[in-house]
């Protein structure tokens, strides 16, 4: 028997004939479809742009002009979600330009796929899309886009993960009553600035600037920056509930315990044994 091969959803379908249709009309070099495309999808709901537009950015095998032209046809105002997805450096700035002037509506943003570290194009995006809850900006950060993303008071989701560029002062300005969730620093380093000594005091202030913070992720000692913070307030109280942590000793473990009111999830790499045994305590 040939093995069954589950059915694809009715709308994927759907989406996937639309945006093949898409793609024909919008290589032509000339663009002289542009207007007629966007006119169509003028009546189109943002749910079904946002579909359309993850379907036609994400494939690397499709030729970045196309990619690009349905961004700039696709991208309306309502849009609430946008993963730009892989492009060529010759394009950068014209997706930061395209996003500052048709994105003001997103919630959702995902920049991974563009290196635009050092445009100042993207600080001005920031500071232009009010509405934003989800920030992905891996690689990038600088201490201008930190000043920039001071601006957005319903952020709840930040990536500024990798080895980004701002200072120990310009990171000491991050403070949020909406960040949630925070994705910092880099896998099993300590530093998170090109500064010496910029490392568990670092994020023990960060923590204590985002008091609504229940998740702290890719830094790999944040056991130890708790354990700065309860040697110096052991009556401070933290809404983490995932945190990674690097070596964590019996000391380490107790300042998880007593600062992190509900941790559901502790990555503990090169745990000492008795820490363990610290957890079965309590």
């Amino acid at each position: 028997m040939s093995p069954k091969n589950s059915v694809l959803p009715l709308n994927y379908l759907c989406l996937k004939v639309i945006s093949n249709q898409l793609i024909y009309a919008l290589s032509d070099e000339e663009g002289k479809y542009d207007g007629i495309v966007e006119s169509y999808f003028s009546g189109a709901t943002y749910e079904v742009l946002q579909d359309l537009l993850k379907i036609v950015l994400n494939p690397v095998n499709l030729d970045a002009s196309i990619r690009y032209g349905c961004l700039e046809v696709l991208l309306r105002q309502d849009v609430k979600k946008l993963d730009t997805g892989i492009f060529p450096q010759c394009y950068y700035q014209h997706i930061l330009e395209t996003i500052t002037y048709k994105g003001k509506g997103l919630q959702q943003l995902n920049l991974k796929g563009v290196w635009v570290r050092d445009y100042p194009e993207l600080s001005k995006l920031i500071r232009n899309l009010k509405c934003l809850r989800t920030l992905v900006i891996p690689h990038m950060a600088d201490d201008n886009v930190i000043d920039a993303i001071l601006c957005l008071k319903k952020l709840t989701v930040l990536d500024i993960c990798g080895e980004a560029c701002y200072t120990v002062g310009g990171i000491r300005k991050l403070k949020s009553d909406t960040v949630r969730v925070l994705d910092i620093g880099s896998f099993g380093k300590i530093d998170l600035c090109p500064e010496e000594h910029s490392s568990f005091d670092i994020v023990a202030g960060l923590i204590e600037n985002l008091p609504n913070l229940t998740s702290l992720r890719t830094y790999s000692f944040t056991g130890s920056a708790l354990w700065l913070l309860y040697n110096k307030n052991p009556n401070f109280k933290t809404k983490l509930t995932y945190l990674h942590d690097t070596g964590t000793t019996l000391d380490i473990m107790e300042s998880i315990i007593n600062l992190c009111l509900s941790p559901r999830k502790c990555t503990l790499g090169q745990a000492a044994g008795r820490s363990f045994g610290k957890i079965k305590q309590t």
